[in-house]
């Protein structure tokens, strides 16, 4: 191998570590939203124990987009559900996208899980990409003023 292919591997090397690296950093971490629309859970079928949910929380919402085919999501289920139980007024729902790319789509949602947590109004304060990384969305419920 002649020198500009081994600079070429170690640039690949190089990128490949980096984007690596950004992936680790970025996913489960979560980002504030600004200027959400209001959602309408009964508009894009969101539902708990396989029952249709109307109504949102009365302190929080929180919003989990799932799959069929997602390995994680069953873990970060349980998890959202625990925090529905400890925090007054917060209601854990699920969409399946399996058969909704429209709505994965509309919201911009490219993995599953995703997470949105939603203001009693239904607008979305917060979202995340991923599992959430411990204690995030219970940060970020605090923020909200709720414990």
């Amino acid at each position: 191998m002649e020198i500009s292919g081994i600079y070429l591997a170690l640039g690949l090397i190089g990128l490949t570590l980096i984007a690596g690296i950004y992936y680790r950093v970025s996913v489960g971490s979560g980002r504030t939203v600004t200027r959400s629309p209001m959602i309408d859970l009964e508009r894009i079928g969101a539902h708990k124990n396989g029952s249709a949910v109307k109504k949102l929380g009365s302190s929080a919402t929180l919003l989990q987009f799932s799959t069929q085919y997602c390995g994680q999501c069953p873990s970060v289920r349980r998890s959202l559900s625990q925090i529905e139980k400890s925090a007054k007024g917060v209601l854990h729902v699920e969409v399946d996208l399996t058969d909704r790319l429209e709505l994965a789509a509309k919201f911009k949602i490219s993995q599953t899980p995703t997470v949105f947590i939603l203001n009693p109004k239904g607008e979305v304060t917060f979202r995340v990409s991923g599992v959430p990384k411990a204690g995030l969305i219970q940060q970020e419920l605090t923020k909200l003023g709720i414990k």
